[in-house]
C-alpha cells in the first residue's frame, strides 16, 4: 500500500536492520575500550599513590607530589557521558513498552485482575480448619464459583444445608449459586426456603432488587420480593418492587421519593440507593447517579449492578477511561462475565489506550474464542500499535504487533479498512492531517465504496479549513448512503 501507513514487517529490509546492529556493534567497542582506558588510568594512579607513600616513610623531612595527578575533570566527563548514555537507553526501552507488553507482562496483569490472592489451598485449607464457621465456607463456595467449578460450591453450599437447614443464610448461598447458572426454579426453591424463615432476609431481598437484565430475570426476581411482600407488606421488599415498577412506567420522580423514603426507613438496604440512582439517571441528572451508584458501592463492593451501572454511565458520557475502569471492577466481581471484559476493551479502544484494549479483549478471547466482535477489533488495535511503533522508531514492537494482529485473524481483507479509519480519526484528533487523509486513501483503495472512509476524509478536510473538499466527501458520502444522517448533518453545517 502507499502512503505512510507501511505494515510492518513488509517494508523494512534486512540490510537495514544489519547496519543498525554493526553501530550497535561498534557503540559497544567504543564504550569498551573508554571502559578500558578508564580502568588503566586508575590502575597506573593506585600504582603511584602507593610509590609516594614509600618514598614518604623512608624520608619523613621531604613530602614528594607524584608527577602525573588523577585526571579527575576527565573521569567526571567520562561518567557524564555514560550516564547520559544510560538514561537515553532507559527512555527509549520506556517508550518502546509503552503500550505493548510482553506474553509474560500480560499474565502478571490477568493474575492481579482476575485471580483472588490467596490460591484453591488456601481456601481448602481454612474451611478444613473452620468446619463451623458459615462464612468461611462461604468464602470457599464463592471461590469455587469464580473458578466456574459449580459443582464443588454445589457441594458446599448443600452440606450447609444440612447442617444448619433453620439458617436462612445457607439457602440463600445455594439460591444463588442457581440463579448464577440461570436454573431460575431451582433458585426460587432456595430463595423461598431463605424467606420462609425470614420474610426480610437482608441478602435475599438485596439480590433480587439488583437482580434483572433481562425480562426473564426481572419477572423472577419480581415474585421473590412478592412472596416477601405478601408476608411483611411493610418490609422492603414490597417498597423495591413498588420502586421498580415506578421506574419502569417512566414515573421517575415519584420512585426517587419513594427510595429516599425508604432508605430512611432502611438504611442498610443498598437496593433503595441504587433505585434511587437509576431514578436520577433516567432524569437525565448524571451527577447525582453517579454519587448514588457510588455510595451504593462502598455499602456492598461485591455487588456487580452497581458497578455496572457506572460503568454504563461513564460510557454514556464519553469518559472511556473511568468506564474500563468500573468496568474492570465488574470484571473483577464476576470473571465470567464476557460483555463486561467486552465493554472493558471497547473503553479502552475509544480511549485509544491500545495496549490495554489488546489485553482485555485477549482475556475475553480466553472465555469466548470465536467471539466475532472482539476477532474483528482485535486485529485493528494490533495494527494501530504496529503503524505507531514503526512512526516511533521501533520495528521491532511493529513487526511483532502486525503478527499478533494476524494471528487472531488472518484474513486482513476484514479488518484492516476498520483499522485504517480508526487510525485516520486517531491522527486527525492529534492534528497530524496529512497521515489522516492517508489513512482513510488507504481505506478507499480497499473498499472504493466505503461511506464511512469517505465521511471520515470529509471531516478531516474541514478541520484543514479545505471545505470545498470536506463538501465534495460528503456528497460522495450520501450517493453511496443515502440514509446517512452525520454527512447530512455535515453538510448542514457547512452551508452556514
Amino acid at each position: 500500500m502507499a502512503g505512510v501507513m507501511p505494515i510492518p514487517g513488509i517494508s523494512n529490509s534486512s540490510s537495514v536492520i544489519l547496519a543498525q546492529s554493526k553501530k550497535k556493534k561498534k557503540k559497544k567497542k567504543k564504550s569498551s575500550s573508554k571502559k578500558k582506558s578508564s580502568s588503566k588510568k586508575k590502575s597506573s594512579g593506585k600504582k603511584k599513590k602507593k610509590s609516594s607513600s614509600k618514598k614518604k616513610s623512608s624520608s619523613k623531612k621531604t613530602t614528594q607530589k607524584p608527577k602525573n595527578t588523577i585526571n579527575t575533570v576527565a573521569m567526571a566527563d567520562e561518567l557524564y557521558s555514560l550516564t547520559g548514555q544510560l538514561e537515553a537507553s532507559n527512555k527509549e526501552l520506556a517508550r518502546a513498552t509503552r503500550y505493548l507488553y510482553s506474553d509474560e507482562s500480560k499474565k502478571k496483569v490477568v493474575a492481579i485482575e482476575s485471580r483472588p490472592f490467596f490460591s484453591t489451598k488456601d481456601y481448602e485449607l481454612d474451611a478444613q480448619r473452620n468446619p463451623d464457621n458459615i462464612q468461611v465456607q462461604r468464602r470457599l463456595g464463592l471461590h469455587y464459583e469464580s473458578k466456574r467449578d459449580f459443582e464443588k460450591a454445589k457441594d458446599i453450599y448443600l452440606t450447609q444445608i444440612t447442617r444448619y437447614p433453620q439458617n436462612p443464610d445457607t439457602h440463600y448461598f445455594l439460591g444463588s449459586l442457581y440463579a448464577t447458572v440461570g436454573e431460575y426454579q431451582k433458585a426460587q426453591w432456595s430463595f423461598d426456603e431463605a424467606l420462609d424463615l425470614d420474610p426480610n432476609h437482608k441478602a435475599t431481598i438485596e439480590t433480587m432488587s439488583l437482580f434483572g437484565q433481562t425480562k426473564e430475570e426481572r419477572a423472577f426476581s419480581k415474585g421473590i420480593l412478592l412472596k416477601s411482600s405478601q408476608k411483611n407488606p411493610d418490609g422492603p421488599a414490597n417498597k423495591l418492587n413498588i420502586i421498580r415498577d415506578r421506574i419502569n412506567q417512566g414515573n421517575y420522580a415519584e420512585a426517587l421519593h419513594l427510595s429516599q423514603d425508604a432508605q430512611e426507613k432502611f438504611p442498610t438496604h443498598n437496593g433503595f440507593v441504587f433505585l434511587a440512582g437509576k431514578a436520577h439517571e433516567k432524569m437525565g441528572h448524571f451527577d447525582d447517579a453517579k454519587s448514588f451508584y457510588q455510595r451504593a458501592i462502598k455499602l456492598n463492593a461485591k455487588e456487580k449492578e452497581p458497578h455496572e451501572a457506572l460503568a454504563n454511565l461513564y460510557f454514556e458520557q464519553g469518559k472511556y477511561v473511568y468506564a474500563a475502569l468500573s468496568y474492570s471492577d465488574v470484571v473483577y466481581v464476576h470473571p465470567e462475565d464476557q460483555d463486561a471484559r467486552y465493554m472493558q476493551g471497547l473503553s479502552y479502544f475509544n480511549a485509544k489506550e491500545w495496549g490495554r484494549a489488546a489485553a482485555a479483549w485477549e482475556d475475553l478471547l480466553t472465555y469466548a474464542p470465536n467471539n466475532k466482535l472482539v476477532r474483528n477489533l482485535l486485529p485493528q488495535t494490533y495494527y494501530v500499535l504496529a503503524v505507531e511503533n514503526n512512526r516511533l522508531g521501533n520495528p521491532a514492537l511493529g513487526r511483532r504487533s502486525f503478527q499478533n494482529a494476524l494471528s487472531v485473524n488472518n484474513n486482513s481483507y476484514e479488518w484492516l479498512p476498520g483499522a485504517m479509519a480508526t487510525l485516520g480519526k486517531y491522527y486527525r484528533e492529534k492534528r497530524m492531517y496529512k497521515e489522516s487523509l492517508s489513512a482513510y486513501q488507504e481505506v478507499l483503495e480497499l473498499r472504493p465504496n466505503d461511506a464511512s472512509g469517505y465521511l471520515g476524509m470529509g471531516v478531516t478536510y474541514w478541520k484543514m479549513d479545505e471545505k470545498q473538499l470536506a463538501k465534495a466527501s460528503w456528497q460522495r458520502t450520501l450517493e453511496i448512503d443515502p440514509d446517512n444522517n452525520e454527512a447530512r448533518s455535515w453538510l448542514v453545517l457547512s452551508s452556514r
